[in-house]
């Protein structure tokens, strides 16, 4: 029963990690269009990704920890996986990176 529950509680807590993850790189990713200055772009994004990361990380921790084995393994992991995929949640909300299809229509 304990580990019925055990499971449970961290497979709420990973799914948490990545929604709330998502939610703050999303919000990131929309700050930056085009009528903000580059500069503001980067302090932005310099401001935001760490905390996303560290978001990302926690809920890789913990799914690693139930597939892989090697305290090393799963640190490396996670952070090589929250890494990318912060990077790549910020990269698909930004407005300029969206294209428009009925442009390309003639």
């Amino acid at each position: 029963m304990f580990d019925l529950v055990s499971e449970m509680f961290c497979f709420v807590t990973a799914t948490v990690s990545f929604l709330y993850g998502t939610r703050i790189l999303w919000v990131c990713g929309k700050r930056c269009n085009f009528v903000v200055a580059p500069a503001e772009k980067k302090q932005s994004l310099k401001a935001t990704i760490p905390g996303g990361v560290v978001v990302y990380s926690f809920g890789f921790l913990i799914v690693f920890t139930e597939v892989l084995s090697g305290t090393l393994t799963i640190v490396m992991t996670s952070l090589v996986s929250a890494l990318l995929l912060s990077h790549f949640v910020v990269s698909m909300a930004m407005p300029e990176l969206k294209r428009d299809p009925s442009s390309y229509i003639d």
